[in-house]
């Protein structure tokens, strides 16, 4: 094997790894896109509003609407 053939099946197998990460940090991002969607609706907030927040700021429209209070056990309150 020459220094050129071996350098081509590094190339071509960095390539491969490297379109599998893609891959899969793309199912994981449309997971984690459904799961903002699911939990928005869930708490009684707007799920198409923290879904393009969740498209430009993933975590941290996550972390925050895990954070917030669900409107719907809150509404029964008396406002201070």
């Amino acid at each position: 094997m020459t220094a050129v053939t071996t350098a081509v099946i590094v190339a071509s197998v960095g390539n491969a790894a490297g379109a599998l990460y893609g891959v899969i940090s793309f199912v994981v991002w449309v997971l984690i896109m459904v799961w903002i969607y699911n939990i928005a609706k869930r708490k009684g907030r707007h799920p198409i509003g923290w879904l393009i927040l969740g498209f430009f700021f993933t975590f941290i429209a996550l972390i925050i609407l895990l954070l917030l209070p669900s409107k719907r056990t809150t509404e029964g309150y008396p406002a201070r």
